[in-house]
């Protein structure tokens, strides 16, 4: 990746970097410090169900899918592979990048969680279909008193 997409230590422009956290580690990484990363994929906006009159949806039993038998009557448009593509187009940047084989492909969430140093996270970042790059919390368990 060229310099040209960081131009000084102090300016960051890859959008797709959420989080002060991680703008910070990029900014001060020091070599093969490493960070688990969760990379989202690109996906396609979704809308909240809404009723003929343009009120949304609020009841859960409305939210509930019909009976089987009225799933197979029903024509279901072909939902677009933008999120699907977006995943094989990460899932290349990780194997440029050596990351293949470490990385966890979450196809529900669509994203991949994987351990990543400064430089390769730079170039996860500019890579297509990345929509959002954020630090993978770890959570500890708290001990009850």
């Amino acid at each position: 990746m060229s310099d040209a997409a960081f131009p000084a230590k102090g300016e960051f422009l890859v959008a797709a970097i959420r989080g002060a956290e991680l703008i910070a580690f990029l900014h001060e990484s020091q070599g093969d410090q490493t960070r688990s990363i969760i990379i989202e994929s690109a996906r396609p906006p979704v809308s909240a169900p809404s009723r003929p009159g343009g009120k949304a949806i609020t009841s859960p039993r409305e939210m509930l899918p019909p009976p089987a038998a009225a799933l197979r009557k029903r024509r279901v448009p072909k939902a677009d592979g933008t999120a699907p593509v977006a995943m094989e187009e990460i899932g290349q940047a990780l194997k440029r990048l050596g990351l293949e084989g470490l990385a966890r492909r979450n196809d529900l969430n669509g994203a991949f969680v994987v351990e990543a140093t400064a430089a390769q996270i730079r170039e996860l970042a500019a890579a297509p279909g990345v929509q959002a790059i954020r630090l993978n919390r770890r959570h500890r368990n708290v001990r009850k008193s």
